[in-house]
């Protein structure tokens, strides 16, 4: 039989990109995921051409981030934490989740997108995720909850 894993971190992490990070009120949508790019967990998306269609294009009509599913098959079309075009995803816009914010942030920072759909606390020139906002402090860029009560 094939080992799974060989080694093991000394800290447990507290969560990954697209963890769901409690049991507060929240609400989960599904989309399908349009276009020919993968979808990252915990990347913003955003309405597609369809009414269930999902794009990682950034805009203002943000449906939500995407929630990890770790039982995702890795092939050829669809890396690691990631969902492919043609999948349906499950998007949180409502509640908390974990992410990877690009810069420090602050608690109650509000949420803005760059261009390229990076998650930031800058809003100039950026998306403004309307009603999200950091639940941590962190110095640097890196793994972080925001929350949209």
């Amino acid at each position: 039989m094939g080992i799974l894993q060989s080694t093991f971190n000394e800290d447990i992490p507290y969560g990954y990109p697209g963890m769901e990070a409690d049991g507060e009120l929240s609400n989960i949508l599904s989309a399908i995921l349009e276009g020919e790019d993968a979808c990252a967990f915990g990347a913003p998306v955003f309405q597609g051409s369809a009414d269930r269609g999902a794009v990682l294009t950034v805009s203002a009509d943000l449906l939500g981030f995407a929630i990890a599913h770790k039982g995702n098959v890795v092939t050829a079309d669809r890396a690691a934490d990631t969902y492919a075009p043609g999948d349906t995803l499950p998007v949180k816009n409502r509640g908390k989740i974990w992410v990877t914010s690009s810069v420090a942030v602050a608690k109650k920072d509000p949420v803005y997108l760059t261009a390229a759909g990076a998650i930031t606390n800058v809003d100039t020139d950026n998306t403004a995720a309307d009603g999200w906002e950091f639940d941590d402090t962190i110095t640097a860029a890196g793994l972080v909850r925001i929350v949209r009560r």
